[in-house]
C-alpha cells in the first residue's frame, strides 16, 4: 500500500489540491498545477482525492485530536492535509452504539448533497436503536429552516428540542457540535446545513480526551434542560484542566472554552479572556480567519476587547493578518476593516468566491471558518464570530491548543487562502458595495 505522504503528493500533483467535484477549478495560485495534467479525467481526479482523504482519516482514526474542513466546490481552496467533513461525520454517526447528542444553530438540507448522506446516517443509527437528542435555536425554525427539523422530529428514537436562547440572554444558540456515545466530540464552524459541507469554507475538529468531552456534555445537558424550561438553571461542574495528548508525534495541550458568561458549567471556561490572553502572548505573528469582525454589537453598544488586544499586539511589532468573508462589505463590518487597514502591522483581507456553475446559491460561497494561529505553537478553533454578542449573549464552544504541528497545519491552510486569487485586500480609501448574500443582484 502506498504511504500517506505519497497519496498526499499524488493528490496535489494531479489535481492541484483543488476541488474534487469534477468541475474544473477557476484560476488560482494553484491552477497551473491543474493544467499540468490535461489528460486526467474528472473521475480520476475525484478518485485520487477520495483515496487520499480515506488514507488521511484512517491514519488518524485513533487520534485524540483531528481537524477536518469544508470548502466551496469548484475552487482550489481545499487542503490535501486536512480531512473532508462529510465522510468524517457519516463515519462518526455510523459508529454510534448507544447515543448521539447534537446541538446546532439550525438544520437545512437538500436531496443529493453531503448533508443528505449525514441525515441518512442518522436514520440508520435510529433504526439500530441509538438514542438521538437534537437541539436547535428557536431563531432559525421558520420557512425553509423548518423543513428538516420537522423531518428529524419524525425519526424514531430521535427527540428534537427547540432552545429559546434569545429569551434567556438576548442571544442565540450558535454552537455547532455533536457527541458520539458520550465519548467523542465533533465541533466546528460547520452548521447542520448542506451548504456548510460543500459551498462554504469551514474548519472543525474531533476530540476524544474525556475531560474535554465531559465539559461539553455538561453544556449539552444544561441546554437540553433549558430547551424544555428556560428556568431550569445551569448544570455546574468542576473546571476542566488542560489536557495533554499526542498530536502527530508531539505533545499537545488542549483547553476547552465556551460562552456565554453566566451559562457555563464553570465560569473559568469563558472563551473571551483566554483568546485575549493568547493574543497578548504573541511575539511575532497572528493569523485569524473568520466570517466577520465587528466592534459594534447588534444593539449598537461597543465591543472593543479583541480590537484592543490586536492593536496592542500590532503596536509591539506583531504582524496581524485578518481574513474574513466578502460579506464584510456591509457597513457594520467594512468600517472596522478599513480602520484596521490604516494601522501599521495589521492587514485585513476579504475572500470573494465565484458563483457556482449551477447558479447562485444564497448564503454560501464564503468563509465561515473560525480559527486563529499565534506565533508557532498556539491555536484557537471555535464556533464564534468575533463580535461582542457571540461572547456575552450566545452559546459557543471552542478549544485552545498549544501544538506546533496543529499550528503549522492551520497556518498552511490560512496561507493557502491568503495567497489565493480569491483575495481582496482592504483599501481604506475605497468605497465598497455591500454584498447581498441572500439573492443575486
Amino acid at each position: 500500500m502506498r504511504s500517506i505522504e505519497t497519496l498526499l503528493l499524488c493528490s496535489c500533483l494531479v489535481c492541484g489540491c483543488a476541488s474534487t467535484s469534477g468541475t474544473p477549478a477557476p484560476e488560482s495560485a494553484d491552477s497551473s498545477q491543474v493544467s499540468e495534467a490535461p489528460t486526467a479525467s474528472a473521475s480520476s481526479l475525484k478518485k485520487v482525492a477520495s483515496m487520499n482523504d480515506d488514507m488521511l482519516r484512517q491514519s488518524q482514526s485513533s487520534a485524540d485530536l483531528m481537524i477536518y474542513e469544508s470548502w466551496p466546490q469548484e475552487t482550489t481552496l481545499n487542503n490535501a492535509h486536512i480531512a473532508d467533513v462529510v465522510p468524517v461525520w457519516v463515519e462518526a454517526i455510523d459508529s454510534a452504539q448507544s447515543t448521539l447528542d447534537f446541538e446546532e444553530y439550525y438544520a437545512i438540507s437538500e436531496a443529493g448533497t453531503g448533508l443528505a448522506k449525514v441525515v441518512d446516517a442518522l436514520k440508520r443509527a435510529a433504526d439500530r436503536g441509538v438514542k438521538i437528542r437534537f437541539i436547535i435555536d428557536s431563531n432559525m425554525t421558520k420557512d425553509d429552516n423548518g423543513v428538516l427539523p420537522e423531518e428529524l422530529a419524525k425519526i424514531p428514537n430521535l427527540e428534537l428540542r427547540i432552545i429559546r436562547f434569545k429569551d434567556m440572554t438576548g442571544g442565540i444558540q450558535h454552537a455547532k457540535f455533536f457527541i458520539v456515545d458520550g465519548k467523542t466530540l465533533y465541533f466546528g464552524s460547520q452548521n447542520f446545513d448542506w451548504r456548510s459541507l460543500e459551498q462554504i469554507s469551514e474548519m472543525g475538529a474531533r476530540l476524544r480526551p474525556a475531560e474535554i468531552v465531559d465539559a461539553i456534555k455538561h453544556i449539552f445537558e444544561t441546554d437540553w434542560q433549558l430547551a424544555e424550561n428556560t428556568e431550569a438553571g445551569v448544570q455546574t461542574a468542576a473546571c476542566p484542566n488542560p489536557v495533554k495528548t499526542d498530536y502527530h508525534g508531539e505533545e499537545a495541550t488542549i483547553s476547552v472554552v465556551a460562552s456565554p458568561k453566566g451559562y457555563l458549567p464553570c465560569e473559568d471556561m469563558w472563551d473571551l479572556p483566554k483568546i485575549i490572553d493568547i493574543i497578548g502572548s504573541a511575539k511575532k505573528s497572528i493569523a485569524i480567519q473568520l466570517l466577520n469582525y465587528a466592534t459594534e454589537n447588534y444593539d449598537h453598544t461597543m465591543f472593543t476587547e479583541l480590537d484592543d488586544a490586536l492593536t496592542a499586539a500590532a503596536a509591539r511589532g506583531v504582524k496581524v493578518r485578518l481574513l474574513v468573508s466578502d460579506w464584510s462589505t456591509r457597513p457594520k463590518y467594512i468600517k472596522d476593516l478599513k480602520r484596521l487597514a490604516t494601522i501599521e502591522n495589521i492587514e485585513p483581507r476579504m475572500l470573494e468566491v465565484p458563483e457556482h456553475s449551477s447558479g447562485f446559491v444564497p448564503y454560501s460561497r464564503t468563509i465561515h471558518s473560525k480559527f486563529m494561529v499565534v506565533d508557532d505553537a498556539d491555536s484557537w478553533i471555535g464556533t464564534s464570530n468575533w463580535a461582542g454578542d457571540y461572547f456575552y449573549k450566545s452559546r459557543n464552544i471552542g478549544i485552545i491548543v498549544n501544538s506546533t504541528k496543529l499550528n503549522q497545519e492551520l497556518t498552511q491552510s490560512f496561507d493557502h487562502y491568503w495567497n489565493s486569487s480569491y483575495i481582496i485586500t482592504v483599501d481604506p480609501e475605497k468605497t465598497y458595495k455591500a454584498k447581498n448574500q441572500a439573492k443575486k443582484e
